[in-house]
């Protein structure tokens, strides 16, 4: 788990709230000491952070981040890596489907049953790949 907390105040000469500490320990170009809270707030909820908490009392607001870490070996999509054009059974909880891969998605496949009906299967449904 990740764990950001942003201190931003007030600034009087740009009438914004800025970010005034932060974890120098993260990696996320957008975080420093300055920097204006709206789009790094947005672009660590774009990267997966959860805003938990916050709090302020006028002169500084505490915005408290979390994120998940899933681990690599859990995501199904991994068993499909480098099988693109072909024959593939994938079993999930709703049954056994099977046809060509043709698209591997952040989140998703996408299978060309022998029918010419396409398939997509959400890398959340997979149980196994065969």
């Amino acid at each position: 788990m990740e764990i950001v907390l942003i201190i931003a105040g007030n600034s009087y000469s740009t009438q914004r709230a800025v970010i005034n500490c932060y974890d120098a320990t993260l990696d996320f170009p957008g975080l420093e000491v300055g920097a204006k809270l709206t789009p790094v707030l947005a672009a660590l909820m774009e990267a997966g952070f959860t805003l938990v908490d916050f709090d302020g009392n006028g002169n500084v607001t505490t915005y408290f981040l979390v994120r998940e870490q899933v681990a690599a070996s859990c995501n199904p999509l991994t068993a499909v890596e480098g099988r693109l054009n072909t024959q593939v059974t994938i079993q999930t909880g709703a049954g056994t489907e099977s046809g060509t891969l043709i698209l591997v998605g952040s989140d998703v496949i996408e299978i060309l049953e022998p029918s010419g009906d396409i398939l997509l299967i959400p890398a959340s449904s997979i149980e196994s790949v065969i």
